[in-house]
């Protein structure tokens, strides 16, 4: 009927646009079905055990995307039913609809499950929430299974969630078989998802086969099969309907296009900031791009702009990690736990570390070749020297001697063994050049004392069982220069001696003693005769001479004092004549008031 009006307005001729257009690109579609349930859940009631907020939740937000995707189903007091079909399905948030859905009936049964305990008749309306959310499930699975827009990983995730559901069901009715059954496929295809997903997300998977294994357990105690384990084998059966092989390696697949996690020092970190997920990926990438170029310049650019990145993905990772109460202790006591994010701001520091290093030794092929004059030194810029290259060569030794220290290496004894066979390698090099330096200056004891210095290094470095073959090439040029240059400074050193003792043979003592000083010696002295005569020290020179004596007052300890008791006697009669009345009135009248 529609068919026929559409021809009588369009006529036999098909419209121009029609020819000219393009098929229209299929959007996959991906929803992460146990990430978006778990922040539900925490966030609205859950945390608390709250079944009854979280149920609300789950209407309003089933309201509004029915809101926004135009599938209401009342108008007014008028009830029309909408279901999402494969023929609408063009954004995640149709998948959202069964499964919110889903988990508003779970709800319910959680929130009646609780109230049993007091109103033991309330188990009937419960097994038939639990019913109604198994078939809301259900019809997100066969939506899922049977669009070509859904994603592999989407398709396993919706299918284990309809047999956890179901195998709930089971469990609560005591099909204890059927449970069994049901929650192995769910606990399997969870297994192989936390193996394929990133570690983050896995551990959100394997959360979910904690809870599964005491009802699993439960289940086979009903049974009497103690030994009931799930394997890949029992789902291989299903065939077609369900090809759990072929969806996990799509899924895997998709995993390692993006780069979700990585793994260094037997550790697996997930990566959640974009831009760390982009240095990385450059960091990869880079191997190929340096070995295409062959100028230094192209490979400073290169390892300029990784440090650039490096560096926006250091500070975006450790902003992230500030809320962390964990690496703020641990960068305060430099002691503790590190945490799998924490670590993975190590291994961003490891990885700058690595590539300054390699940056400063493009720099020091570069300065070495102008030393030694193989470049010419560029105009109206600083002139290369030695002290250059032994200062990039201390940069260089104080950045791997940093390595070391990062948060979670300080156990690590055989990066620090490595670091120190590097360490020796290039302060090898830095005394080298060190010693050029104080030849450079004629300083020759200086830069013999530097080169036996050099020497010490040298052997230390080659006696290390781990020495590649790259620096034992390098070690073996650097012994050949040492010894041309410490020839060098030997005959210099001798040389600059015998020049010494000929000047010393042909100085003239000039004696400028003063004549008082020298009377018992005898010595032809030309100024005497000149009138230049140095007779005497003028100004004189001044001379110590002793301080003035202290005298102390030693007899006074045993000199004899004479008695003045006569004179006590005569004041103590004065003071008796004055007593009596007349001193009383006297002292009242004419005394001290």
């Amino acid at each position: 009927m529609v068919e026929d009006v559409v021809e009588e307005v369009v006529g036999d001729e098909p419209p121009p646009e029609q020819e000219e257009q393009e098929p229209e690109q299929i959007k996959i579609l991906n929803l992460k079905v146990l990430a978006v349930i778990r922040e539900a859940q925490q966030k609205h009631g859950l945390r608390h055990a709250d079944y009854q907020r979280y149920r609300a939740y789950c209407s309003r937000r089933v309201r509004r995307l029915r809101k926004a995707l135009g599938l209401v189903q009342g108008v007014k007091k008028k009830f029309q039913k909408k279901d999402v079909t494969g023929d609408i399905l063009k954004d995640e948030k149709h998948l959202q609809i069964p499964l919110v859905t889903t988990e508003r009936a779970w709800a319910y049964y959680m929130q009646l499950k609780f109230e049993t305990n007091t109103y033991p008749r309330k188990k009937f309306h419960m097994i038939n929430r639990l019913r109604k959310a198994r078939n809301y499930a259900e019809m997100l699975d066969n939506l899922c299974s049977a669009s070509d827009r859904v994603d592999a990983r989407t398709k396993l995730e919706t299918k284990a969630y309809k047999c956890w559901l179901t195998g709930t069901l089971f469990f609560e009715t005591g099909k204890w078989s059927d449970a069994q059954a049901m929650l192995l496929q769910a606990k399997t295809i969870y297994e192989s998802l936390s193996q394929t997903v990133g570690e983050e997300e896995g551990n959100l998977f394997r959360q979910k086969m904690d809870e599964i294994t005491p009802s699993l357990r439960y289940c086979a105690y009903n049974i009497g099969d103690a030994s009931a384990k799930g394997d890949l084998m029992s789902l291989r059966g299903e065939g077609a309907a369900f090809e759990l092989d072929s969806l996990i390696s799509q899924t895997r697949e998709q995993q390692a296009a993006t780069l979700q996690d990585v793994e260094w020092k037997g550790r697996k970190m997930a990566v959640k900031q974009e831009k760390v997920r982009l240095f990385l990926l450059s960091y990869q990438e880079s191997g190929e791009e340096l070995a295409r170029v062959k100028d230094d310049a192209a490979k400073l650019s290169v390892y300029e702009n990784l440090l650039l990145q490096s560096k926006d993905a250091v500070s975006v990772l450790k902003e992230d990690l500030m809320e962390d109460p964990e690496f703020r202790t641990r960068q305060q006591q430099s002691t503790g736990k590190v945490g799998s994010q924490h670590f993975l701001h190590t291994y961003l520091l490891y990885i700058r570390h690595n590539i300054t290093v390699s940056r400063n030794l493009v720099l020091l092929e570069t300065m070495k070749r102008k030393i030694e004059g193989l470049e010419q030194q560029e105009e109206g810029k600083k002139i290369i020297k030695p002290q250059d290259v032994v200062r990039m060569y201390e940069n260089i030794i104080l950045g791997i001697s940093e390595v070391s220290s990062l948060a979670g290496l300080e156990d690590d004894d055989e990066l620090k063994q490595s670091n120190q066979l590097k360490i020796n390698f290039y302060r090898a090099f830095k005394s080298f050049y060190m010693a050029k330096a104080f030849i450079f200056a004629q300083k020759w004891a200086e830069a013999m004392a530097i080169f036996h210095r050099a020497n010490e290094y040298i052997n230390n470095a080659k006696s290390d069982p781990s020495l590649d073959a790259t620096m034992k090439a390098e070690l073996k040029e650097l012994v050949k220069l040492v010894e041309e240059n410490q020839f060098v400074a030997h005959a210099n050193s001798i040389l600059e001696t015998e020049q010494v003792t000929d000047k010393m043979s042909e100085m003239k003592i000039e004696n400028k003693t003063a004549l008082v000083d020298r009377l018992d010696q005898y010595c032809e002295d030309p100024d005497l005769a000149k009138g230049k005569a140095n007779l005497v020290h003028f100004p004189p020179e001044f001379q110590p001479i002793p301080c003035k004596p202290l005298f102390f007052d030693l007899a006074v300890n045993h000199l004899e004092l004479p008695s003045l008791d006569s004179k006590l006697k005569v004041e103590e009669k004065e003071g008796a004549a004055k007593g009596g009345l007349g001193g009383w009135i006297w002292g009242w009248g004419g005394g001290k008031k």
